[in-house]
């Protein structure tokens, strides 16, 4: 909150001093008793406490923060609960800092380990990174203030496929003792409408890990072709009805008069297209297993309605993926990863479909098999029934 000096009104009814354009403007009020964009939920952006808490006493994350599932495993298998890190100088990477949830954790861990150390916390994220890393300096700063041997916290605006180069750079190439790579999205960005991340709610078709970068969804999604996008869905998404869903996205429209409008260009269009492909293959497929004979009770319609959901969200994640390079990011980290870790070092991935579990866990058991990692968990660990409800 801005103060400044009290001014009176003029007989014109405009402040003396101030040009019209700088007069305060009223936050355009949001209808009902909670809002619903996350443009509208100031309150929780500017950190109200009282709200903050009501927001987390229903289940729900508040706009513009993150939740960090399973930071306690993951610490653990760091090496965090044990002697794995030793007493010496020690170097941790974080390869996604998001909202700096694990980042927090593992600096309260060094701090109060009261050693040489150091935590370098890569993210492409130029629009959530600057706020992530002014709050954890100040959390560093306030852990450390009796300390003799600091922390050193870097952060690092670049994606963690150049952690390699980087580290080379700095010369600590294989001098990581632990290193966490969460693969997942953080809150921050799927509640951002205008970011695109979510069906939910209305936004432009965008997707952008960095938005710094040019092209977007809509524009990756006009480039390709329908064999192209078949590929993508079924590689990237695992998708059964890639096909059926790549050529019905790019088919001409009832009504549309221009060539352009063949594409959706928002979330809603897109999540809307890709339903209008997969019901009548749905009910087609249901009167199939019933003999011509189909019944819709409500919880067919529910299960439908999930199904439904559950293409939308494939769809968006086949196209973020290569959007955005995921993949390909992956696979470089997990190539450069003997080279970064220090004997000893243990790396901890979360995965979150099978894409990216099926990469790291053959980069592992070959690694394993060739004698350049010592173990792997072949049983993957799983968050607790809290965290997933």
């Amino acid at each position: 909150m801005t103060y400044g000096k009290v001014t009176q009104l003029n007989d014109a009814g405009s402040h003396e001093g101030i040009k019209p354009a700088e007069q305060r403007r009223r936050r355009k009020r949001y209808s009902g008793s909670y809002p619903k964009f996350f443009s509208e939920k100031y309150k929780e952006h500017r950190g109200d406490i009282e709200i903050l808490e009501k927001v987390r006493s229903k289940g729900m994350t508040p706009a513009g923060t993150h939740i960090p599932i399973m930071y306690q495993e993951c610490l653990q298998h760091m090496g965090f609960h044990g002697e794995h890190l030793g007493d010496g100088n020690i170097l941790v990477i974080d390869c996604t800092l998001g909202y700096g949830g694990h980042s927090s954790q593992i600096l309260s861990y060094l701090s109060d380990k009261g050693v040489y150390s150091e935590l370098v916390a890569f993210d492409q994220d130029s629009v959530e990174i600057q706020k992530t890393e002014e709050r954890l300096r100040q959390h560093l700063l306030n852990k450390q203030k009796c300390l003799d041997r600091p922390v050193t916290f870097e952060v690092v605006n670049d994606n963690f496929s150049n952690l390699g180069h980087y580290l080379k750079s700095k010369r600590k190439l294989g001098c990581v003792n632990s290193l966490l790579a969460d693969l997942g999205l953080s809150s921050m960005q799927i509640d951002d409408d205008l970011r695109g991340f979510t069906f939910k709610r209305d936004g432009p078709l965008d997707m952008r890990m960095n938005p710094l970068h040019n092209e977007t969804a809509y524009e990756l999604l006009s480039r390709l072709t329908p064999k192209q996008f078949k590929r993508l869905l079924e590689e990237n998404s695992d998708e059964k009805y890639s096909r059926e869903i790549a050529y019905g996205i790019y088919k001409q429209q009832p009504g549309s008069q221009y060539p352009e409008d063949v594409l959706p260009s928002t979330t809603l269009e897109l999540a809307d297209r890709v339903r209008n492909i997969m019901k009548p293959l749905i009910m087609t497929r249901e009167k199939l297993n019933n003999k011509g004979q189909i019944q819709i009770g409500k919880r067919k319609e529910a299960e439908i309605k999930k199904e439904l959901d559950s293409t939308v969200a494939r769809t968006m994640q086949a196209l973020r993926i290569e959007l955005n390079g995921e993949f390909r990011a992956l696979e470089t980290l997990l190539l450069d990863l003997p080279s970064i870790l220090a004997p000893g070092g243990k790396a901890v991935f979360l995965t979150f479909h099978s894409g990216e579990d099926r990469r790291v866990k053959k980069a592992f058991k070959e690694g394993a098999k060739n004698g350049i990692y010592s173990s792997w968990s072949r049983d993957v660990v799983r968050p607790s029934k809290k965290e997933m409800w």
